[in-house]
This record gives structure tokens, C-alpha cells and sequence, in this order.
């Protein structure tokens, strides 16, 4: 019985954490979809370093959220930056990425 009760609160602590982290992921998506329109044409430096900057100033109560940021920036961002140079409505960026 210990083992099934056990079972089910790793499975609910997994699924929460994964629903938690796909919203957050969206949040950032947006955020970041919102930094980077009015910067499109910039140096893709200058966009990271926005990205990140806000990113950490939204997200701040996050305790894990300076590597969180980082890590959107290096991993996430590119893709952002190619759908909106490639005429990618900004409200369907995230979408189409499948971060939303």
C-alpha cells in the first residue's frame, strides 16, 4: 500500500513540475517575443542581453530564475528571433515553437 501511495505522489510531484515549467517557458516565450520585435535588425548580442535583462527583472521571485533566463537565452531564443524575421505574427510565435 506504501509503495502505491509513494508511487502516486512522485508521479502528481512530476507531473506538476512539468506543467509548471511549460508555463513558465510560455511566459518567457512571450516576454521575450515582446523585447525582441521593436529590436528586430539589431545586433542578436544586443537582443540577448535585453532578453536576459528582462527576463530576469519579470521573473525575479523565481528561485532559479538567473539560469532559467540563461538558458532561454541560449537555448530558445534563436528560434524566436528566425520566426519573427520570417514574418511570423508575434501572437503565434510562441505557438508555432510549441513553448505555448
Amino acid at each position: 500500500m506504501n509503495y502505491k501511495l509513494l508511487l502516486a505522489v512522485v508521479a502528481f510531484a512530476a507531473l506538476f513540475s512539468t506543467a509548471e515549467a511549460d508555463f513558465l517557458e510560455c511566459q518567457m516565450c512571450q516576454m521575450s517575443v515582446k523585447v525582441v520585435v521593436p529590436m528586430l535588425g539589431q545586433d542578436t548580442k544586443n537582443i540577448e542581453q535585453a532578453v536576459d535583462e528582462e527576463c530576469k527583472k519579470e521573473f525575479h521571485k523565481i528561485p532559479f530564475a538567473t539560469q532559467e533566463c540563461k538558458n532561454f537565452v541560449n537555448t530558445k531564443l534563436d528560434p524566436i528571433i528566425h520566426e519573427l524575421e520570417n514574418g511570423t505574427a508575434p501572437k503565434d510565435v510562441c505557438t508555432k515553437l510549441n513553448m505555448c
